[in-house]
């Protein structure tokens, strides 16, 4: 559906979002089209004439619009755009023109939906979408709903085609708002077209993602620091019976927490886990992460899985602990909510795709609100995992698609952590996930501003064209290159 407007007459129309700029362009515009009186009263800039349906605006507001262009030709660097950060502090304000309510009624209570209702409605279908702000919902009865999403339409459409150019078997990326569980992008490709989203529904190996749940809880129970020492025997990316009989605090070779972390060290991990920590702070941790444990969404997501097993069984815990099994399986998204509780200070929030559901009356049946699911873990640990997450990209094996970070114009201005993951699936498929997160550090602070939490997933047979940190460095570029719009510059 690649247009909700006719809908609605011109004048009851849903109202977009403007920033900053947006309304700028428009003002400058030679044909802007129609733009409703309550618009142009609340922005207070000018009257309208309502033959012509065009702006009429006053000299002074035409030069105070090309100062705000002019200004956003100038930000082609990074430091640039620091300075730009430390005079607004935050995004440009958005200015949000909320859609009238036309209704005659409102719902009655018992017809408004909640996210298990619209799960069922909705279904695990791909959001391939023509307009992807909007998603059109066969309700009850045949009535038709539709919905506001909360996409962010470049970047789901990017999004879609480059998973398309992975030639994978199945492929995925989400991206989200660490802060409040904004989803921005669900895409999904199956090469045999298959109908379930693959970022959802399907869940997948999670590998070495595991090692954040395992290293979160090394550092809040164990009281373990980055730089704390720990010993291993062995390969990096093996593991064996004979390299977990001795403890973590002993064995021919010596790292630290953080670098074992960047290197993901098999080792090093399920020694971790199969003597520090044990079955239970295990267990712990991963249902504070929401293992085993539904995730309310408005469409249906499947429930990572990690089974415990014999507790007593050390080999098996170390298994369990450095990811290095395909019992324990996650979905994509809750991929991205790994990475989102990482940068939120250790609060996880409950992801959300829509913002409003309403029907051909603009009676409004669903209305989202950003939705805590409390605190996983503390603050300081956060900031140990967010610091072995940043050395995984700057150091270890995050770094194949990161490389040139610190000299490129655009990625040099971000703070990025991520984890990498790789295992064979029980198909022979090779799944490679990336999780990360990422945001522009405030001049003077370091608060982030614009933060990202993101996830990809590859399965792959051989074929695979792009892998999983391409897809994250696309999204990367893809989401932030409009903060230098008018420099020209195109980035990869």
């Amino acid at each position: 559906m690649s247009d909700l407007n006719f809908l609605w007459p011109a004048e009851q129309r849903p109202r977009p979002i403007f920033g900053v700029n947006d309304i700028a362009r428009e003002i400058v515009s030679d044909n802007c089209g129609f733009i409703e009186p309550d618009l142009l009263e609340l922005l207070e800039s000018g009257d309208v004439n309502p033959d012509k349906k065009v702006w009429v605006v006053r000299p002074w507001l035409i030069a105070a619009s090309l100062a705000v262009l002019a200004l956003g030709l100038s930000f082609g660097a990074v430091r640039d755009l620091n300075i730009r950060l430390a005079e607004t502090k935050t995004q440009a304000p958005l200015v949000e023109i909320a859609r009238p309510d036309v209704g005659t009624d409102n719902p009655e209570s018992e017809e408004l939906l909640d996210k298990k209702d619209l799960a069922g409605l909705i279904g695990p279908r791909p959001l391939d979408l023509d307009d992807p702000r909007f998603l059109e919902i066969s309700g009850e009865s045949g009535r038709i709903l539709f919905a506001e999403t909360t996409l962010d339409p470049q970047l789901q459409t990017h999004s879609l085609k480059w998973l398309k150019k992975t030639q994978a078997k199945r492929a995925a990326l989400v991206v989200m708002n660490p802060f409040d569980g904004q989803v921005l992008a669900l895409a999904d490709y199956r090469r045999d077209g298959g109908e379930t989203n693959s970022a959802l529904a399907e869940s997948f190996p999670a590998a070495s993602l595991f090692k954040i749940i395992t290293a979160a809880a090394a550092v809040e129970k164990a009281d373990l620091q980055a730089d704390s020492e720990v010993l291993y025997d062995g390969g990096k990316h093996t593991l064996y019976k004979g390299n977990v009989i001795k403890r973590p605090d002993e064995g021919l070779h010596r790292t630290t927490l953080r670098e074992g972390f960047a290197e993901s060290i098999n080792t090093v991990f399920g020694k971790l886990g199969a003597y520090t920590l044990g079955p239970d702070e295990l267990d712990n941790f991963a249902r504070r992460f929401y293992f085993n444990q539904p995730i309310d969404f408005e469409m249906p997501v499947a429930v990572s899985n990690f089974a415990l097993g014999n507790g007593e069984d050390l080999f098996h815990m170390a298994e369990l602990a450095s990811g290095f099994n395909r019992v324990t399986k996650t979905t994509p998204l809750h991929g991205a909510m790994l990475a989102s509780a990482v940068i939120s200070g250790g609060i996880l929030y409950e992801p959300t795709v829509l913002t409003e559901v309403f029907d051909r009356d603009n009676n409004v049946y669903y209305k989202s609100q950003p939705r805590s699911l409390g605190r996983v873990i503390s603050q300081d640990t956060a900031a140990q995992l967010s610091e072995l997450m940043q050395a995984a990209v700057a150091l270890g094996t995050g770094r194949r698609h990161f490389s040139d970070a610190e000299k490129h114009p655009l990625l040099s201005g971000l703070v990025i952590g991520g984890k990498s993951g790789t295992i064979n699936d029980e198909e022979g498929l090779r799944v490679e996930w990336f999780v990360a997160y990422s945001y522009w550090p405030e001049p003077g602070s370091g608060a982030p501003a614009w933060p990202l939490a993101l996830a990809a997933v590859v399965a792959n047979d051989g074929r695979a064209a792009v892998d999983s940190q391409e897809i994250i460095r696309r999204a990367l570029l893809s989401y932030y290159q409009p903060l230098l719009d008018g420099t020209g510059r195109t980035f990869r």
